[in-house]
């Protein structure tokens, strides 16, 4: 049983707790904090937070016990007051009806010459045995009146005892069933934050589990990517300072290596490399197909290699493109172009305008992806020019 001052420790102490709860719970909103765990870590926080729902429901189970205990008590007292004030009510009407009928007594003997005496009885009697007879009633009811006078004077004193008593204890009662209600509503309402901040951090587990396998999926295509591209890199390197055009089509070997001799650099005022291939360039959390080349908006774009021109026109997150085709399943696609400059089936050669750095689609700024595709697989375009 929790003891008022068991109550009011308790709902100190699970104030506190709400509050700290509830500042971590902000703190955990931040998006910052999104992904800065693992979902084992996240795990283990919601593994907590249900230990702790259920340590507050065991003490909501006590709480609602102390409320019923409580609420129980205070019913009893309530009835033993009202049984007492009956018994009070009663007393008071017992005596007013014994006080009547003496006061009538006293009226009828004062109207009749003074008191009920021996003179009055003896005279009143037919016979010696009627005068003892009347003298035994006559003491006999005063007596008796008396006595229940103080009898009920008595019973009223102890039932106002009593009432007072329980009342007292009434007014107890109903001091501890609202300090169990609030107790057990604290609980209550502790106990719903605490299940919300369940449900987030569960929803958190999920998203992270999800981030990870699709992590683990995207290192073992990046592992294979990169293996395929070592297959398919040659010895030729075409250098990075431009040059004149070829009108020779680009080829892959027969081992699957491309052939880019006579191409050139496709962006050539380009002042560096501000994204690598692959995973190394993986700012935003996915797989990067190209390389991107820094350089001011409006620079000249070029086609790095003789062929035709098969697309044109916005390429969805790659924002303004061209692509070019160069026959035996190599195409180049050239991306973020503030503008272009090539029609779809325009036959270029190496170095032939195509469009013009921008930012367009999802930038951060200037600069051109460049990527090389064999057969519809992104390879390094390193393995074929040195930026």
């Amino acid at each position: 049983m929790l003891t008022l001052t068991t109550q009011r420790t308790f709902r100190t102490t699970t104030s506190v707790f709400l509050a700290l709860l509830l500042a971590a719970s902000l703190v955990g909103l931040a998006p910052a904090q999104a992904f800065a765990v693992t979902s084992a870590e996240k795990q283990a926080e919601a593994d907590d937070i249900m230990r702790s729902i259920d340590s507050l429901q065991t003490q909501l189970n006590e709480a609602n016990a102390e409320y019923e205990r409580a609420t129980q008590e205070y019913e009893t007292a309530k009835a033993a007051a009202e049984d007492a004030a009956a018994r009070v009510k009663a007393a008071k009407e017992r005596i007013a009806e014994l006080q009547e009928r003496l006061s009538e007594r006293a009226t009828s003997m004062y109207k009749t010459g003074g008191s009920m005496s021996f003179i009055d009885v003896l005279l009143g009697a037919t016979s010696f045995e009627d005068l003892v007879t009347s003298w035994d009633a006559f003491e006999k009811i005063s007596s008796q009146d008396a006595e229940l006078i103080q009898e009920s004077k008595d019973v009223k004193a102890e039932a106002e005892s009593a009432e007072q008593e329980y009342n007292e204890q009434k007014a107890k009662a109903a001091e501890e069933v609202e300090n169990a209600k609030a107790a057990q509503q604290e609980i209550e309402t502790t106990k719903a934050s605490m299940e919300e901040e369940l449900t987030r951090v569960n929803e958190e587990v999920v998203a992270l589990q999800a981030k990870e396998e699709e992590e683990r999926i995207a290192a073992e295509e990046a592992e294979r990517r990169a293996e395929e591209a070592r297959k398919l890199a040659e010895s030729t390197v075409v250098p990075g300072t431009g040059g004149g055009g070829s009108s020779s089509a680009g080829s892959s070997g027969g081992d699957g290596s491309v052939n880019v001799s006579g191409w050139v650099n496709p962006c050539p005022s380009y002042y560096g490399v501000t994204n690598e291939f692959a995973w190394a360039g993986a700012w935003d959390g996915n797989y990067h197909n190209g390389i991107d080349l820094g350089a001011a908006s409006g620079a000249d774009i070029l086609s790095a290699g003789p062929g035709t021109v098969t697309y044109v026109g916005w390429y969805g997150t790659g924002g303004n493109a061209v692509i070019v085709s160069h026959g035996n399943g190599v195409r180049t696609i050239y991306m973020h172009m503030s503008a272009q400059a090539a029609t779809v089936g325009q036959q270029v050669s190496a170095g032939d305008l195509i469009g013009y750095v921008g930012s367009t689609g999802y930038s951060t700024g200037p600069h051109l992806h460049f990527q090389i595709e064999i057969n519809g697989t992104p390879v390094n375009p390193r393995n074929y020019f040195s930026f």
